[in-house]
């Protein structure tokens, strides 16, 4: 065929792997794992960071940062995380055509268009490249293969150096690049006449020099990554099918249903039943390795080195994997894209050469493969803008986006509070991808449940959610406070398709008096604490029931700054006329580290009383000590003398049933 038209197959492939991965952005998966990728690598295109170590591996120790430099180039350009989705979709666009360019050199252009195929449709390589996590990179996976192949087939010895490079990089973005030191050796010592001193010294080096920053980190700080990584290997190791499985699941769409979360009947209600399919892929899948088992050994010799290099690609990452001594996930496998679709593609044209008839089969499966494949991944983002809150998936990045957006148009340049169910960005989902959506802008986070700063400044916007728009939930107590105050006006509210969303508040006003009038105040100008806490006022229902929860509200009003590392928590506790203690609540709800002179904080405590609390009248008490020492903290007398530890809210009267 003329060249012109000879491309249009690629073109097409790669227009569908291009349009897969980086089409719908901001439907991408924006969990846990992504936000801390995104923050920090915001730090190091904006603050000046330069982090030796990466995000923390599912052993236990740390990966090395590559895969953070990589996410800041696009996000220096645009700190937004929609910039690093599409960058990520762009590499891993380019894999499929790495893919197809590996499989033409060495096997074929049908092998090849056959491969990328393959792996542009794949919707587990489509979920994993549409994820700005630490993990593999396909396309960095395949210059590492080229460059085996260049050396062993081709017999180009200086592209050792890349392959020592290419190693170095894996390494680099994720610690299971490690499985491919023991190919790199095999292959090296069964072809040790194509190697040669000069390339593999230089490459060695380089592979050296450029994770020199993370050992020599891990070397500073008493090798806890080094002893971390040694207790995953040498822990108690049994044998499991599980490597293999994922080897063979991500091969087509099997388990991909599980992304659906809690309604994956719904999701797997939306497709037809063809699921059938991924069973002949991976009986395919199973036939071609032992193909490609007879074909390094008795096929053409200008093949067999390829095919070899190919096992090795499949068969090393999940010999490691058979006896693990930590669980076994799915996404380990990602190293393996796309080997198992250039076994396949080697195996199916074979099979096309083996007659008209079966020639004509094989495109047939192809594009019935293909259109499956295509509607389970568009499935499961269709699926995910009406159902984002399933818990497979996680919410998309277009709802907290979209809240952020808000939050920053209606805060001009003031700051935004984030009222959730967590406050540590580093470890809870919400706040960590707040953290990332409102870089550049001042926010801090409390937890709604619990507290409510109002800090001391004209303007402030707060951020609630996510919560159900309609029904009562852990935040609407946050909801209904806001609401209750003469100067805070609703904001737009951001809504998810499944009824949950966000709410945005602006407070306006230099006064703070809406916030403590319902309040019942305390003498003068409030009880002062040691710390600079001063308790302004509370709020104590005068009876209760057995079996119910009493609810306290206490404000607190900061007057000075606390000093670096010191954390405080509250306490409201329920005694009898003996003094002995019948119910408590303590906790934070807004951390200390997030203290500003001048914030006034509503906290709230639920005490849960016993069924069998006997009737009569209880006094509620209020306090706070240093944590996590326990250390009481004294309030101050009229002199300035400390005077005591817990101060007298009033009495409750507890009924019978």
């Amino acid at each position: 065929m003329p060249r012109t038209k000879a491309d249009w197959p690629l073109l097409v492939i790669l227009a569908l792997a291009f349009l897969l991965r980086m089409g719908w952005p901001t439907l991408a998966e924006f969990k846990l794992d992504e936000s801390l990728v995104a923050r920090r690598a915001l730090a190091i295109a904006y603050e000046g960071a330069r982090p030796a170590v990466g995000a923390i591996a599912s052993v236990g120790t740390y990966h090395p940062p590559l895969n953070l430099y990589l996410m800041a180039l696009p996000l220096r350009l645009w700190p937004d995380p929609v910039a690093a989705v599409l960058f990520v979709g762009l590499l891993n666009g380019l894999a499929v055509w790495g893919c197809y360019a590996l499989g033409k050199t060495y096997f074929g252009r049908e092998v090849g268009l056959i491969a990328a195929f393959l792996f542009a449709v794949n919707p587990w390589a489509v979920s994993y490249g549409r994820k700005i996590w630490s993990q593999n990179l396909p396309l960095v996976t395949v210059g590492f293969f080229a460059a085996l192949f260049a050396v062993f087939v081709r017999g180009r010895q200086w592209a050792l150096t890349g392959a020592f490079v290419a190693l170095a990089a894996l390494i680099g973005l994720h610690l299971g690049g490690l499985a491919f030191v023991p190919v790199l050796l095999i292959a090296s010592l069964a072809y040790r006449e194509q190697v040669r001193r000069r390339p593999l010294m230089l490459g060695s080096l380089a592979a050296l020099l450029l994770l020199s920053p993370y050992w020599v980190h891990d070397a500073l700080h008493n090798w806890p990554k080094l002893r971390g990584f040694l207790r995953y290997v040498g822990g108690e190791a049994h044998f499991s099918w599980d490597a293999l499985r994922y080897a063979f699941a991500n091969a087509g769409g099997d388990g991909f249903h599980a992304l659906a979360g809690s309604l994956y009947r719904a999701y797997l209600g939306g497709l037809p039943n063809l699921w059938w399919l991924n069973g002949l892929m991976s009986a395919l899948l199973a036939a071609a390795l032992v193909y490609g088992v007879v074909l390094a050994v008795r096929g053409p010799r200008p093949q067999r080195r390829g095919l070899v290099l190919l096992l090795l690609w499949f068969l090393v990452p999940v010999a490691l994997q058979s006896r693990p001594t930590t669980p076994v996930y799915r996404f380990y496998f990602i190293l393996l894209y796309p080997v198992q679709f250039l076994l396949v593609a080697i195996l199916l044209r074979r099979v096309m050469a083996a007659g008209r008839r079966r020639r004509a089969a094989v495109p047939l499966f192809l594009a019935l493969w293909g259109l499956w494949q295509t509607a389970v991944v568009g499935q499961m983002l269709w699926f995910m803008t009406v159902h984002p809150t399933t818990g497979g998936y996680g919410i998309p990045l277009r709802y907290r986006r979209a809240a952020a957006l808000e939050a920053r148009r209606l805060a001009a340049g003031d700051e935004v509070l984030v009222l959730s169910t967590g406050v540590n960005p580093s470890e809870e989902e919400t706040p960590a991808a707040f953290e990332a959506l409102l870089f550049g802008r001042r926010h801090r986070f409390a937890d709604g449940r619990w507290a409510l700063p109002v800090p001391d400044s004209r303007r402030a916007v707060y951020l609630v959610g996510p919560l159900p728009l309609a029904d009562d939930g852990d935040l609407w107590p946050a909801v209904a406070q806001l609401e209750g105050w003469e100067h805070v006006q609703p904001g737009p509210v951001v809504a998810m398709a499944d009824g949950w969303g966000y709410r945005l508040f602006l407070r306006e006003s230099d006064d703070r008096e809406d916030v403590l009038s319902p309040l019942t105040r305390f003498p003068g100008a409030g009880i002062a604490f040691t710390n600079g806490v001063v308790f302004m006022g509370y709020a104590l229902p005068g009876e209760a029931s057995p079996g119910s929860a009493l609810e306290v509200r206490l404000a607190w009003w900061l007057r000075q700054e606390v000093p670096d590392g010191a954390q405080y928590h509250f306490y409201v506790h329920l005694v009898d006329a003996a003094g002995r203690l019948r119910s408590q609540h303590d906790g934070s709800g807004f951390p200390t580290a997030s203290w500003r002179p001048g914030d006034l904080v509503l906290s709230r405590f639920l005490l849960p009383l016993p069924a069998d609390l006997p009737p009569g009248r209880y006094t509620a008490v209020a306090g706070m000590y240093t944590y996590p020492a326990v250390e009481g903290v004294s309030y101050l007398d009229a002199a300035g003398n400390p005077a005591g530890q817990m101060v007298t809210l009033g009495t409750v009267s507890v009924g019978g049933r």
